[in-house]
């Protein structure tokens, strides 16, 4: 028994599945055979007794009539008539023929769309390339175009190719630069005029031009035309020293002295550029009270310019020297006395203007922090320098010989005397000790200082004290 089992192993349950599931789809491929021959069977004989049936229905011919012989004819046997042929009866159309024409007649309308289908899309694939083609003109001539143009413009500005022909031209006293561009284009110079001033306007030209005659040629550029009429500045460089403590106004007047700049360009770059890539710059308050936005920040120091130096380049080179003597410490320490940068520098920049010296700068730092230290009490801070200061910008830049009483009541931001606090901004350009006292004050109680005409400093701590410093100076005159 044993080795009968290891024969003939028994399926096991999968086996026995697939063998079923073969079983059921041949016996419904049998039923399904069995039904096509049984319709097939049905219809043969439906074509049978359609047949028949019209057998039967088709109509006998009549028997024809004989007529009696005549006389003379001789009797010939007669055929027997023969029976007239049935007309050929339609086939009746079977079920199979039936859907080989419906077939047919769908494979022909699906050719007929077929076909009305592809002249559709060859009539749309027509029209698209002509349109293509129409489209690939437009952009060759409005390229060719373009490029002519470009490759005309392109050589009236550089000049890339010209005539070398020298032509000389009379430009007239205060000529505009439309005026210079119309004079270059009516002498044949330049071809487009009207591009010359927007180039010479994109190019920031002041149009200011020197009268004269000139020789020129249509193989200079537009830079090169336009710095043909401009006066002439001298080359190489130039040594400056500004004091400590010099205002803008001085500042501008030692610049212009020297040839570098002009009064008004300064006043325009200080009060309007942007320099906020400089920290302190950046830092500033709007304050439309203040007379010079850079006044402080313009470091008075020794440099050199070029001669041909803008307004822009030497305000920027001073500015960075300020960066680089106010140092971190600085910006921290202010801050530690609540107070901002720009406050530091105007209150540094009334302690240079006050000193008859370096040597006091820290004991009357000490006097104006008191005072800020006590507004209640000491809510002006009562500086002569204030005022002498508004006085100098009012004056575009002359400083007064002396303040009078009367001065002392002009109405202005600046005035120490009538405002509280510190002024709207610097009134100088402080040296760097100035700040550095401005930032680090001697220790003291005084409130109160004046000065004799040696430059000596009295200090006080009351009022009392102050008015007998002032009567001893009198009395010393």
């Amino acid at each position: 028994m044993e080795e009968n089992k290891v024969n003939n192993p028994m399926p096991d349950e999968n086996e026995q599945l697939i063998m079923r599931k073969r079983q059921a789809a041949e016996a419904a491929h049998r039923q399904r055979q069995a039904q096509i021959e049984a319709q097939r069977r049905l219809a043969l004989q439906r074509e049978a007794q359609l047949k028949a049936q019209a057998a039967r229905q088709a109509p006998h011919p009549a028997p024809a009539k004989q007529r009696p012989p005549q006389r003379d004819e001789i009797p010939v046997a007669k055929r027997p008539p023969q029976a007239k042929r049935p007309a050929p009866q339609p086939k009746p159309v079977t079920q199979s023929q039936e859907i080989t024409s419906a077939t047919v007649a769908e494979k022909n309308k699906a050719k007929q769309e077929k076909k009305a289908s592809l002249s559709k899309a060859g009539a749309e694939m027509m029209s698209s390339a002509i349109k293509a083609l129409i489209y690939i003109a437009l952009v060759v001539v409005i390229s060719i175009f373009l490029s002519i143009l470009i490759i005309r413009v392109g050589n009236d500005v550089f000049a890339l190719v010209k005539s070398e022909e020298v032509i000389d031209i009379n430009i007239p006293e205060d000529a505009t630069l439309d005026e210079v561009a119309d004079i270059l284009h009516d002498n044949s110079i330049i071809s487009f005029p009207g591009l010359f001033t927007f180039y010479g306007n994109l190019k920031k030209d002041n149009g200011e031009f020197v009268a004269g005659a000139y020789s020129v040629s249509p193989s200079m550029s537009y830079d090169e035309l336009r710095s043909a009429f401009k006066p002439k500045r001298a080359t190489g460089t130039t040594w400056i020293t500004f004091p400590e403590g010099s205002t803008c106004d001085e500042i501008i007047n030692i610049l212009v002295g020297y040839g570098i700049g002009t009064r008004e360009g300064y006043i325009d770059v200080i009060n309007n550029y942007d320099f906020s890539y400089y920290w302190f710059v950046a830092e500033l308050p709007e304050n439309t009270d203040r007379f010079y936005r850079l006044e402080g920040y313009l470091f008075p120091d020794t440099y050199e310019f070029y001669n041909s130096s803008s307004e822009i380049m030497v305000v920027n080179k001073m500015l960075a020297r300020f960066e680089e003597v106010f140092v971190e410490d600085y910006r921290t320490k202010a801050k530690e006395l609540g107070y901002t940068v720009d406050q530091i520098i105007t209150l540094a920049s009334i302690v240079e203007k006050e000193s008859g010296s370096a040597a006091d700068f820290r004991t009357i730092s000490s006097v104006f922090h008191n005072r800020l230290n006590n507004k209640a009490k000491f809510p002006k801070l009562e500086s002569d320098a204030t005022v002498i200061y508004a006085m100098q910008v009012m004056a575009n830049g002359v400083r007064p010989e002396t303040v009078k009483p009367e001065d002392l009541k002009i109405d202005t931001p600046y005035n120490s005397y009538l405002y509280n606090g510190l002024t709207p901004g610097a009134i100088a350009n402080p040296s760097i000790s100035a700040i550095r006292y401005a930032l680090y004050p001697a220790d003291t109680g005084y409130y109160y200082f004046v000065a004799d005409k040696s430059g000596n400093t009295l200090f006080a701590s009351s009022l009392a004290e102050h008015e007998k410093n002032i009567e001893a100076i009198k009395n010393d005159n």
